[in-house]
Formats: structure tokens, sequence, C-alpha cells
């Protein structure tokens, strides 16, 4: 069975979870900031939300996978401690510390999602809000660390993720900026 583990092509099942983890997160990213788009609503948002949180969590459990494997690469292996422990690894301690705080980071928000009806609105907000750093994070990991970012389709992917990051959070802003109804006060 170990031989078996050890002949897989690790390097490449490493490099694959990591691309479809920053894939999922991305889009799962866009799709949490469609859903606080006032214009969405009932069926629709519910939609929204359960693949927004299908594919964050996803995203998440295969960022995980891709640190784990590291363990076992034949070529390049990590050990444990600086697979979990931030900023540690030998090779790109700074690029590899960004990836394992973006994965404890993603394992936080996921958490206080869970939890968020104990935590009040507010404080789950703002824990939530880790998110673009979370992104940022994982961008510049995947980004300047990637072996496969040499390929003009993974960097240009990359590039796509930020700017559709960028797009949906300028277009929520302005959203709350100019509101299409304008908003009227009751009289009390």
């Amino acid at each position: 069975m170990m031989n078996m583990i050890v002949s897989l092509p690790s390097w490449q099942i490493i490099r694959t979870l990591g691309i479809a983890s920053f894939v999922l997160l991305t889009v799962g990213i866009c799709l949490g900031i469609a859903h606080g788009f006032p214009q969405l609503t009932g069926k629709a948002k519910k939609r929204v939300y359960k693949l927004h949180t299908l594919l964050t969590n996803g995203g998440t459990v295969l960022g995980l996978l891709h640190g784990a494997i590291l363990v076992i690469d034949a070529y390049m292996p990590f050990a444990w401690s600086e697979v979990l422990i931030p900023f540690t690894a030998k090779q790109h301690p700074i690029l590899n510390g960004l990836g394992t705080l973006a994965a404890y980071a993603m394992l936080l928000l996921i958490f206080t999602s869970d939890i968020r009806h104990k935590l009040g609105r507010k404080i789950w907000l703002a824990i939530h809000l880790l998110s673009y750093p979370i992104f940022a994070a994982a961008l510049i990991h995947g980004f300047f660390i990637g072996t496969d970012t040499q390929q003009l389709p993974v960097r240009m992917m990359y590039l796509a993720s930020f700017a559709a990051v960028a797009i949906m959070t300028g277009a929520r802003a302005a959203v709350r900026r100019y509101p299409d109804r304008p908003q009227t006060r009751s009289a009390a």
C-alpha cells in the first residue's frame, strides 16, 4: 500500500489540487459578493448562497489536501511542521507561510459561518471580511510559488481571478453607494 502511495505522481496531484482549490475559492468569493447584491432575492439568492458555500468548502478541502500531500512528495517532501507552522518551510518560507495562513483562515471562516447565529451579524461580518486578505494570500502564494505560473494560461487564470474579485467588489460597493431605489425614512 505504501509503495502505491509513494509511486503516485504526487507533484502533479499537488499542483492540480492547488489550482483547483484556488479556482473554486475564487468562484466562491465572487458568489459570496454576489449574494450581497440587493437585487438578488428569493430562490435565486438561496441558490447562490448554497453554491457559494459548496465551492468555498470544496476549495478549502482541496487546499488542505494540497498541503497534506506535500508530506509524501518524493521530489520535495515537506515535514509536517513545515506544512502546519506558517513561515517554517525550508523552501520559500514566506510564500509557503501565506498558503498555510490562508488555509487556517479559511477554516476560521467556515467555522464562524457555521456558528454565525451565536456570534451576531457584526462580529460574523467582520470575520467574514477576512475573505479578501485570504484571497490575496492565496493569490500571492499560487502566483509566485506555483511552478505552473510559467505557463501563460495559468498566469492568465490568476490575473482573471484577481480581476473578477476586484470587479465584483467594485460593483458591490457601487450598489451600496448608489442604490437603485431611493431610501425612504419612515416617520415615527
